[in-house]
């Protein structure tokens, strides 16, 4: 199946369906998890007592929404009509391509750095977003904080770049004009992110993602530019949270 064919091949109430069962997936997947955890250690132990979220929380719920997302892609969107995972742009492409996505990556680090300054700057009560939501501590232990950069570092960059870029883009530019499509779908990837300055980075770097995907013809460079943003950004931020980084490489402190 050629990348025409690919792009229209799910009717528009296809798309709709399969992104209303990502959304439902990941819902129902969320609540259960509290439910058990209301039920058996209680909010208050599950949450802990420091500043930041303990990482099997944040762990936890990257591989909720992994599952979520890509298990809706295929059990709704790839297995009904057929389709290998080369529809949503898992096919080979050269390393120059690859080597670019490092790139946009690791710039994304600086800009996503340089606009929290600005921001906190001109909203100063968004400074409480900026604190690093992980640190290498005690509170969380080897085999959780090394399954928690197994997923920052590799799985959850793959699943949302086939899933917003593979799928939801390419769905909507079926559709709808390129350029809407590029602009709704980083968006909503961008929102995704819930917290404004990371949002808002996210909805930049995924114009620059949606570039890479349709110039290289393959999802693989966005996934290395994903993968080395969340690489270099976790590591900076956990560095920092330790007081480790120099001040220009320090986001703004919360008042």
């Amino acid at each position: 199946m050629n990348e025409h064919t690919t792009r229209h091949v799910w009717r528009f109430r296809d798309g709709v369906l399969i992104l209303f069962t990502a959304i439902a997936a990941f819902a129902l997947m969320s609540w259960g998890h509290m439910a058990i955890v209301a039920r058996t250690i209680g909010m208050e132990t599950y949450l802990g007592s420091g500043e930041r979220l303990p990482a099997s929380i944040l762990l936890i719920s990257q591989v909720m929404k992994a599952a979520a997302i890509l298990g809706a892609l295929w059990l709704v969107g790839l297995l009904p009509k057929r389709l290998g995972w080369a529809a949503v742009g898992l096919r080979p492409v050269s390393p120059h391509w690859l080597a670019l996505g490092a790139v946009a990556g690791a710039a994304f680090v600086v800009t996503g750095l340089l606009l929290v300054k600005g921001l906190v700057a001109v909203i100063p009560q968004w400074a409480g977003f900026t604190r690093p939501p992980f640190a290498f501590d005690a509170a969380n232990s080897g085999p959780v904080i090394a399954a928690f950069m197994v997923m920052t570092f590799a799985v959850t960059p793959f699943a949302e770049e086939v899933f917003f870029r593979g799928f939801l883009y390419k769905w909507m530019k079926g559709h709808r004009p390129a350029w809407v499509a590029a602009l709704v779908s980083s968006a909503i990837f961008g929102v995704s992110h819930i917290v404004p300055p990371q949002a808002i980075n996210a909805f930049a770097m995924a114009l620059v993602l949606v570039w890479l995907y349709e110039k290289s013809g393959s999802i693989w460079p966005a996934i290395i530019a994903h993968s080395v943003n969340n690489t270099a950004g976790t590591v900076l931020a956990a560095l920092a949270a330790h007081g480790h980084l120099p001040a220009f490489l320090t986001p703004p402190a919360v008042s």
